[in-house]
């Protein structure tokens, strides 16, 4: 069985799992409006296959409510799933 989980990109954080869903379509859309929300920057769709280490793949985008040709990087390459642009540092941990 796969699900789509559904996670935000904030400028300092990379939220966890918002919700899961069983179809694309649900993901999508719920990706897409959740990529409008004040302070996010993206919305990304993640495809995970339960029961499966190893299978998780990302699926879709969404900045500002448009779909991404890539579903891990913002058309502009501003913004990745992950959180991290080319330009940002990481934090040292305290």
């Amino acid at each position: 069985m796969q699900v789509l989980a559904v996670h935000a990109v904030r400028p300092e954080e990379i939220s966890a799992t918002e919700v899961i869903f069983q179809f694309l379509t649900m993901a999508e859309a719920y990706a897409d409006a959740l990529s409008t929300d004040p302070g996010v920057l993206a919305g990304g769709v993640t495809r995970f296959s339960v029961d499966e280490p190893g299978t998780r793949s990302a699926v879709a985008l969404y900045v500002q409510g448009e779909r991404q040709r890539l579903p891990f990087v913002s058309n502009d390459r501003s913004t990745f799933a992950n959180g991290h642009g080319p330009a940002r540092k990481v934090p040292p941990s305290r």
